[in-house]
């Protein structure tokens, strides 16, 4: 029997928290598309070494796959149905506006969780940067997809609808929260990913989008998350270098 896409959207946001849980060596940070090796006392971004990427890369296809797949594309029209249809005989089609709120709170734990004391990886002004900087790279790498590609969304509203852009925010924040706070707590990086997947569904649920716009979303707002975590590490470790040349 052909698996439901629906089902694969359960499994696929599961996977990040069942990595999560595993035991890492503690002088590793794992990221799902590279691993860094770095000291306890602060982050040395130059050794890279390629690790899998499955549940990066099946997401990303998963959700472009209507495109070029037609039970892919039955898939996302049976999903919406199901949906629209508990939603009409539950709630009588209300539409629940949290998601456009929701998608910016993992991000803002970011900031948050320093605030109240709980330790990060990195200091203040260097998260301040890697936020904007991670929530930055995903609106570069969504909006142009979006423009290119002209998907029109399930209600009819615009030719936005892939990938999710609310979707693509809250995963990089969740993931950025997974970079930054995984060694102190794994609860931490658990619900970062637990409200990104609440958004996510909440699109499909408000009919604002197709089930594969939110499973690409997913993806890139990780991968956004984990190249805007590279590139401050270079920038960081080039300014460290050029201070010890003085």
């Amino acid at each position: 029997m052909r698996p439901r896409c629906h089902i694969l959207f359960v499994l696929l946001f599961a996977l990040p928290i069942l990595m999560e849980a595993q035991a890492v060596d503690t002088s590793v940070v794992r990221v799902p598309l590279f691993r860094i090796d770095q000291s306890q006392s602060s982050p040395q971004p130059a050794i890279l070494r390629p690790v899998p990427a499955a549940t990066v890369g099946t997401s990303l296809l998963v959700g472009a796959s209507p495109f070029f797949f037609e039970p892919s594309r039955r898939q996302n029209i049976l999903v919406r149905e199901r949906v629209q249809l508990y939603r009409r005989n539950t709630f009588d089609h209300r539409y629940f506006s949290f998601d456009n709120y929701t998608q910016f709170l993992p991000i803002g734990s970011v900031i948050a969780l320093n605030l109240f004391g709980v330790k990060s990886v990195h200091p203040m002004p260097q998260l301040v940067v890697r936020s904007a900087s991670t929530m930055l790279a995903s609106a570069v790498l969504v909006h142009p997809i979006k423009f290119a590609v002209t998907e029109w969304r399930p209600n009819r509203s615009s030719s936005t609808s892939f990938p999710s852009g609310h979707t693509a925010f809250a995963f990089a924040g969740a993931e950025l929260l997974r970079l930054e706070y995984s060694e102190t707590s794994t609860l931490i990086p658990v619900a970062g990913y637990l409200v990104a997947s609440l958004t996510g569904f909440m699109r499909v649920f408000n009919d604002c989008h197709w089930t594969g716009d939110v499973l690409a979303g997913a993806a890139i707002g990780i991968i956004a998350a984990d190249l805007s975590w590279l590139l401050n590490n270079a920038l960081e470790s080039k300014i460290r270098n050029s201070r010890h040349r003085r």
